[in-house]
């Protein structure tokens, strides 16, 4: 969004200050609806930057990491460490300082981040010729309901020149955003596409699926949408989102992380103390209202995608990332969006609902199956930029 202030001497009067915040709503859903995609939308160019260098790297470990540093995680925590303290491997480590223990309280979500991370190092590695042995939990798992704090999640072995053909989807890496946008309502999707969706999940051992029929379709919808309203009025799911917002080109060029707004209007707003991201929204009040209005965007588009494993093991959990970012970069190929709804699929306490629910939905159970991931898919009714993104040297071990 681009709004434009009024000409100078133009300004008409300001409501009161509490009147106002509740008119303009607030906090993260907020910030998904009033945020920034792309430099046109006012994200300083050192934040996207490295979208558009990731080939400048010669030696072949910072040119597999320059590539996964794109990778999609959750809110965009970026929560990687890559040692290269040994020739030939990458050692890669979970950042204990940027999980997310109310949203996301065993690092499940870190995790299928995680694996998007090793899936491009992966794919831009063959891009040189080489081929890649990734061995999962070198040092072991993490307990199942615990965070995933400086685990060793995977070690990468390089193999030689010439051990691995280029991968088709190495071209999509760097032009995959997440749409964040109303999608196009009733445009069918390609038959193909869904296919490899699915064989993009097998490939690690996983199943997927599409949902596209009215009635199913809108059930989801309104499953994400209670979820969504859950995480809202929470506090401590509400806050830890409202604590990684990056307000202002400023912020978001220092800490390249987290949720970025920067359109004019929230900057202002901030700025003049009219717009406070740590009040919590409650039922019955117009704040909450209007959370939820920036939500009604995404109950458009032509379907969902689903990924679930057999069990929840910590291993799936990573294969799952590296099936989604497939997937997504299956998407960008075939020139379709997509933009993960997972709320529902959170494991705190107050979100049993909806996650029993979508898991109904789609058909499995939970005591046999979980549901990793789930994402709108379609058409974007406007183009989708990048996400900032930190400099590969503050990621390293050497």
């Amino acid at each position: 969004m681009n709004n434009r202030l009024p000409p100078a001497g133009n300004i008409p009067s300001l409501p009161p200050r509490r009147a106002f915040i509740r008119l303009v709503g607030g906090g993260a859903v907020l910030a998904a609806g009033l945020g920034s995609t792309g430099c046109a939308s006012g994200l300083p160019e050192a934040a996207v930057q490295p979208w558009r260098t990731a080939t400048a790297e010669s030696e072949l470990r910072r040119f597999m990491l320059a590539h996964a540093l794109l990778a999609p995680n959750p809110h965009n925590r970026q929560p990687w460490i890559a040692d290269l303290r040994e020739p030939g491997r990458i050692q890669l480590v979970c950042d204990g300082e940027r999980l997310l223990p109310e949203t996301d309280p065993f690092g499940r979500q870190i995790l299928i981040g995680c694996g998007a991370f090793i899936e491009l190092a992966v794919i831009a590695a063959a891009e040189r010729g080489h081929a890649v042995t990734v061995t999962l939990f070198p040092q072991g798992a993490p307990a199942a309901r615990s965070l995933p704090a400086g685990t060793v999640v995977a070690t990468l072995t390089m193999g030689p020149a010439g051990s691995a053909p280029r991968d088709p989807l190495y071209a999509a890496i760097a032009r995959r955003h997440t749409a964040k946008t109303a999608y196009a309502e009733g445009r069918p999707l390609p038959a193909a596409l869904a296919s490899a969706w699915v064989e993009a999940a097998r490939r690690h051992g996983l199943q997927a699926g599409t949902v596209t029929a009215a009635e199913p379709l809108a059930a989801l919808r309104r499953i994400a949408r209670e979820a969504y309203e859950i995480e809202a009025i929470t506090p401590a799911t509400w806050l830890e989102s409202a604590r990684l917002m990056r307000i202002g080109p400023d912020a978001i060029a220092q800490h390249r992380d987290g949720i970025s707004m920067s359109s004019p209007m929230i900057r202002m707003l901030h700025a003049t103390g009219l717009f406070d991201p740590m009040q919590v929204p409650q039922r019955g009040q117009s704040s909450l209202q209007r959370v939820m209005d920036h939500w009604t965007p995404y109950e458009t588009g032509s379907g969902f995608l689903w990924l679930a494993s057999t069990g929840n093991a910590r291993a799936q959990q990573v294969d799952a990332g590296r099936a989604y970012v497939r997937q997504h970069l299956l998407a960008t190929a075939a020139g379709v969006d997509m933009h993960p709804v997972s709320q529902a699929l959170q494991e705190f306490d107050v979100m049993r609902g909806p996650y029993a629910a979508v898991h109904r939905a789609l058909g499995v159970d939970p005591a046999q199956g979980t549901v990793q991931m789930l994402a709108r898919v379609g058409y974007s009714v406007a183009p989708a930029g990048p996400s900032p993104r930190r400099e590969l040297a503050t990621m390293l071990r050497t």
